[in-house]
C-alpha cells in the first residue's frame, strides 16, 4: 500500500511540476508578445517642398525623362514640377529639389547633390554634378 501511495504521490508531484513549467512557458510567451506589441511605430518622414528661385533656364525645358544612355534599359531620372524622381532607386525615388539660377540641388535621403546646369538645348541637357565632370543627358525615348 505504501508503494502504491508513493507511486501516486510521485506521479502527482511530476504532473504538478510539468503544469508549473507549462504555465511558466506560457507566461514567458505572453510577456514576449506584450513586449513586441509595445514597440512604437516609427514617425513618417516629412518631405521638403521643391523650390525654384530665378531659374536661368525655363523649368519647362528641364522637365522630362533624362538618360545618359539612350540604349540602356531605363532612364536615369525624371524631373517634374513635383519631384526629381530617381529611376532604379531602392525605395522611394521621389526626391525634393531646389533649382536656383543654374544650380539643381537634389536632397536624397542620406545626402544632397548639387549640379550646375551648363546647357539645355532641345533634347540635351549638360549637368556638372558636385564639381566633378560634365554629364550629358538626352531625352529618354524608351
Amino acid at each position: 500500500m505504501k508503494q502504491f501511495l508513493l507511486s501516486i504521490s510521485l506521479c502527482l508531484l511530476l504532473a504538478s511540476c510539468i503544469k508549473e513549467k507549462k504555465e511558466d512557458i506560457i507566461k514567458k510567451v505572453a510577456d514576449t508578445i506584450i513586449v513586441t506589441k509595445a514597440v512604437p511605430e516609427t514617425k513618417k518622414e516629412t518631405r521638403l517642398q521643391n523650390t525654384i528661385i530665378s531659374p536661368k533656364y525655363s523649368p519647362e525645358s528641364l522637365y522630362g525623362i533624362w538618360t545618359v544612355d539612350d540604349n540602356g534599359p531605363h532612364a536615369d531620372f525624371e524631373l517634374t514640377k513635383k519631384s526629381f524622381y530617381v529611376v532604379d532607386y531602392d525605395g522611394d525615388g521621389n526626391m525634393p529639389y531646389t533649382l536656383k539660377h543654374d544650380s539643381l540641388t537634389v536632397m536624397y535621403a542620406d545626402y544632397k547633390s548639387t549640379g550646375v546646369i551648363k546647357k539645355v538645348v532641345k533634347d540635351t541637357m549638360v549637368i556638372n554634378w558636385d564639381n566633378t565632370s560634365d554629364v550629358v543627358y538626352i531625352t529618354w525615348k524608351g
